[in-house]
C-alpha cells in the first residue's frame, strides 16, 4: 500500500501543456512507482483551472485566495495582502488534506510562501517536513533581510531534512545556523530519458550558426539583454539565427525590440515548446545562452549541456557549480549585453571549445545532474524521517 505524502507547492501545471511546476508534477508521478501518493496542494492562480484532480499517482487541490491571474514571481514587489492570504487559507487546506488524506509527513517546494505553510500545517499535525530550496526563495532571503531572512530561517529550522538544488544555497543554509547534517545538496537535474547525447538534429536548425534561449520570457530573466547583443553579432557571425524558446510577459515587448533592432528573420520565437521537442532543438544548436543573474540550479543550463550544447551564460555562483570559463562554456556579466556580445562571438569563432563542451557537458551531467538522482533523495529523506 503506498504511503501518502502531502506535498505543498507554489506552482503546479495549471492546464493541458501547461509548465509552471511542470517538475513537481514529473516528481510525484515518479516517486508513486517508489510507493508514495502524494495530495499535491497549490494556489489556484487562474479562475478556470480546476479546483481538485485525481490521478492515479496522486491528486491535485487548489486552494482559492486572493489572486490577479499572476504567478507570485511575476509580481515586481511582493504582494503583501494576497501572500497573507495566502499563507491563512494554505494552512487551513494543509491540515485538512494532511489529517484526511492520511499523510504521513509533509513536503514543501519553496520555503515562501510553500515552506511557512508545510512547517505551520506539520506543526500542527505532529507530522515532520521535507523543504526543498529552490533559489527564488533563497534569493529573497538573501536580498531583503530582517523579517524575510528571518521567516526563511524560521522555515529552514524547522524542517527535519532540506533539499538544497546547489552548494550556494547550502552555504547559505549553513551561515544561518542550520546544521549541516540536515541538508541534502542535491541539483533538480535533467530527466535523462528526454535529454542526452545522440538526439538526431533538426536540419533546418540545424543549417546555420543556432543560439537558442530556453528561459521564460519574464523581466527576471532579463533576455531583452541577448535581443541586445544578438544585434551586435548577427552580422558578424555567418549564418547566425537565435532561437527563443520561451512565454512570459515580455513576449510581445522582445518581438517589438527585436523588429525595431531589425533582426528580421535572425530570430524566431517559439513561444513553450515540448520537452521532447526542445530537447531536439537544443540537439540542433551550437550555443545555449541564460542571460539571468539569478539562479539556484539552472535545470534549462543541465539541459542543454546534457545535449551537447556550448553554455554561455551569467558569471554568477550557482553557474560556476557547473561551467568552468572556457573549458566547457564561457562565462559574462550578468546585465551587460556588450559582455555577452562578446562571449557569442568567442563561442561562434572557436570550434575547439564546442567540441570540447559538447564532450564535457553531458559527461558533467551524468556525474551529478541526472533527475534519477533527485528521486532517489527524496525516496531515502522520505524513509528515513519516517523511519
Amino acid at each position: 500500500m503506498a504511503s501518502p505524502v502531502l506535498v505543498i507547492t507554489n506552482a503546479y501545471p495549471d492546464f493541458e501543456g501547461s509548465y509552471h511546476g511542470i517538475f513537481v508534477r514529473r516528481s510525484v508521478e515518479d516517486l508513486a512507482e517508489l510507493g508514495w501518493f502524494s495530495h499535491v496542494l497549490v494556489p489556484r492562480i487562474y479562475k478556470n483551472s480546476a479546483p481538485f484532480q485525481s490521478f492515479s499517482t496522486h491528486t491535485v487541490t487548489r486552494f482559492p485566495f486572493l489572486t490577479a491571474g499572476k504567478l507570485l514571481i511575476e509580481y515586481d514587489k511582493p504582494p503583501v495582502l494576497r501572500i497573507g492570504s495566502l499563507l491563512a487559507t494554505g494552512v487551513l487546506f494543509a491540515i485538512k488534506l494532511t489529517l484526511t488524506g492520511g499523510c504521513r509527513l509533509v513536503h514543501a517546494h519553496w520555503a515562501f510562501p510553500a515552506g511557512l505553510i508545510g512547517l505551520a500545517a506539520a506543526r500542527l499535525t505532529g507530522r515532520k517536513l521535507v523543504l526543498t530550496v529552490h533559489g527564488s526563495d533563497c534569493r529573497l532571503a538573501k536580498e531583503r533581510g530582517g523579517l524575510t531572512e528571518l521567516l526563511f530561517k524560521q522555515a529552514a529550522r524547522g524542517a527535519a531534512r532540506i533539499i538544497s538544488v546547489s552548494r550556494p544555497i547550502t552555504d547559505y543554509l549553513i551561515g544561518l545556523g542550520i546544521p549541516e547534517q540536515k541538508i541534502v545538496t542535491c541539483p533538480m537535474g535533467v530527466d535523462e530519458r528526454i535529454f542526452h547525447q545522440g538526439i538526431e538534429p533538426d536540419p533546418g536548425l540545424a543549417a546555420g550558426f543556432s543560439v537558442v534561449s530556453t528561459r521564460n520570457l519574464l523581466p527576471l530573466y532579463r533576455v531583452a539583454d541577448l535581443i541586445e547583443a544578438a544585434a551586435q553579432v548577427s552580422g558578424k557571425i555567418p549564418g547566425f539565427k537565435l532561437i527563443v524558446a520561451g512565454e512570459g510577459s515580455e513576449s510581445a515587448s522582445l518581438r517589438e525590440r527585436s523588429a525595431k533592432l531589425e533582426l528580421g528573420d535572425k530570430v524566431s520565437f517559439f513561444g513553450r515548446v515540448q520537452p521532447e521537442r526542445l530537447a531536439v532543438i537544443l540537439a540542433s544548436s551550437s550555443l545555449y545562452v541564460s542571460t539571468s543573474p539569478v539562479e539556484g540550479s539552472s535545470v534549462s543550463l543541465l539541459e542543454a549541456m546534457a545535449c551537447g550544447c556550448l553554455p554561455v551564460v551569467t558569471d554568477i555562483p550557482a553557474n560556476r557549480e557547473w561551467i568552468t570559463d572556457e573549458e566547457n562554456g564561457l562565462l559574462f556579466t550578468p546585465g551587460d549585453p556588450e559582455s555577452l556580445a562578446v562571449c557569442l562571438l568567442k563561442g561562434a569563432g572557436d570550434q575547439r571549445l564546442r567540441e570540447e563542451a559538447a564532450l564535457k557537458g553531458p559527461r558533467i551531467v551524468a556525474e551529478r545532474g541526472f533527475w534519477s538522482r533527485q528521486i532517489e533523495t527524496l525516496d531515502q529523506s522520505y524513509r528515513k524521517i519516517i523511519d
